[in-house]
């Protein structure tokens, strides 16, 4: 099967974003080795990565759904949260073994310091990363102000909106959000819309509907909106 090309930017020196149709990673290069954050949707990121760095590669998963992990052929192991595993196993084709990456892990490349904060909700693991010498979190596919898929087995809105409630203890720590879909920046008022919505949307309090385009959505998924905040839901 083919996939679509791996292209890359630098957004700073050390730091690159690998895109592949809508979805990111992210490579930071330190002295001594360098950190894949998520494997897009498929191909051999492997090889793109060493055509950008030299270092030996660590790879950690933000969620195992298929187009964060789909890219991994050629590595040999993953690093997630452990509440990743069934989904990384079940839903995906396994092409590297899937090793424990627990909440406040620091992973330290010198250059770059990334410290593992919990948020499950999208899915039960999902982690963000953050650098707080350098003031930004990656968030995976939790904190974007694209549609967040939230139906489905391991979706969670109460513990999504707990994650939010979380997050807003760490608010002093960063001045951006890098996320995986849509924007590549977000301001952290991401996480205030987020957290109004699931409040809303756990209360009932649902807006109209629109329909999801793209014909991999089940037909009951809506697009529910308000402001920044969009969420891909079952009709309820």
């Amino acid at each position: 099967m083919e996939f679509p090309a791996f292209t890359s930017y630098k957004t700073e020196d050390g730091f690159t974003c690998i895109e592949q149709q809508g979805v990111r990673s992210f490579l930071f290069e330190g002295a001594d080795r360098a950190l894949l954050v998520d494997c897009c949707f498929g191909g051999d990121l492997k090889s793109y990565c060493e055509t950008l760095t030299d270092k030996p590669i660590q790879v950690v998963i933000t969620h195992a759904d298929g187009d964060h992990t789909g890219g991994a052929k050629g590595f040999d192991r993953l690093w997630m949260h452990p509440a990743e595993f069934a989904r990384y196993y079940e839903k995906n084709n396994v092409l590297a073994v899937a090793e424990p990456l627990w909440e406040n892990t620091v992973i330290d490349l010198g250059s770059w310091c990334f410290e593992v904060v919990l948020i499950p909700g999208h899915t039960p693991g999902g982690i963000a990363l953050l650098e707080r010498e350098k003031r930004f979190l990656i968030g995976g596919d939790t904190l974007q102000s694209g549609g967040i898929f939230m139906f489905g087995d391991g979706r969670n809105m109460p513990a999504f909106l707990a994650s939010m409630k979380k997050l807003q203890t760490l608010r002093g720590a960063f001045d951006r959000i890098y996320a995986s879909h849509n924007n590549l920046i977000e301001k952290p008022e991401i996480i205030d819309s987020l957290e109004d919505f699931a409040g809303d949307v756990l209360a009932g309090n649902l807006p109209e509907p629109e329909a999801a385009e793209g014909g991999f959505l089940p037909p009951n998924v809506k697009i529910y909106s308000k402001g920044d905040a969009h969420f891909l839901l079952g009709e309820h």
